[in-house]
Formats: structure tokens, sequence, C-alpha cells
């Protein structure tokens, strides 16, 4: 068995990725966090903040802290749970606003730019690996530890 710390080089390798993200984004004045979560929320919208929390791998506070630029840029905003589907008192839905889509598809083309430049530093054969890695290894964590 291995006495590695796992944290520290995922932490190293999770930064690297993401300067190269927010590079390519910086022209959008959107980060690569901000950007995931108009993307999933375009794709799953109208969606309930518990819900998006646990696709996202956050707790909800953290979630909350999180779309509070969005909301405030008026990229996101919140809607009434449908009749029935509310989760419990603090559950709300969350969907893009028109400006939201528009933000989502002008920063697209940068998002494919800095995702092209991380797939010509990896290569196939080492993204397509690192991928199989890191969600066999997020399947086995998530069922053990909460988000």
């Amino acid at each position: 068995m291995l006495n590695q710390c796992a944290c520290t080089p995922l932490r190293r390798l999770t930064r690297r990725i993401t300067a190269i993200y927010d590079h390519h984004l910086a022209c959008d004045e959107i980060t690569i966090s901000q950007y995931s979560l108009l993307s999933l929320v375009g794709r799953r919208g109208p969606i309930a903040n518990i819900h998006l929390a646990a696709e996202m791998g956050m707790e909800r506070s953290t979630l909350s802290r999180n779309i509070k630029p969005l909301l405030n840029a008026g990229w996101i905003a919140t809607v009434d749970m449908p009749p029935g589907k509310q989760l419990d008192k603090r559950s709300f839905a969350l969907q893009l606003t028109p400006a939201g889509k528009a933000k989502r598809e002008a920063a697209y083309p940068h998002w494919q730019q800095a995702q092209l430049e991380i797939n010509a530093l990896l290569g196939d054969t080492t993204q397509e690996q690192l991928m199989g890695v890191i969600n066999a290894a997020y399947e086995k964590l998530r069922v053990m530890a909460p988000t």
C-alpha cells in the first residue's frame, strides 16, 4: 500500500490545468469554475441547488458562495421549485438567464482553446488515461465521503 499523500500532487495538477483554462477565459472575465457552473446549469436547468451541488461534488454552502457572483452578474436566476419537488426549506432551482446563455456561448470558443491546449500538452493517451483514473477514483470516493 502506498504511503503517499494523494492531495498534494492532485492539487498541483488541478492548479496548472485551472491556470490554462483561466488564461483562455480571462478575456471573457470569467473563471473556469464560473464557466463550469454556467455550463452545468445551462445543460440541466432549471436544477435544484442541492442537485447542482451534488453534481459539482461540493457542499451546498460552497455552491452558494460560487453562485453568488453569477447571480449578481445576472447570468443565473433563482426560480421556484415545481410543486412537490422542493427538497427542503432551503432548496430552490437555478437557471440561466438570457445574459447567462450569451456569456456561456461567448466563452465557449475560449474554453475550447484551453481544452485543445491541454489535449496537445498531455497527448491523447495521457488525456484518456487521466480521465479514466479521475472518474474511477471519484466514483469510489463519492460513495464513501460526503460532498
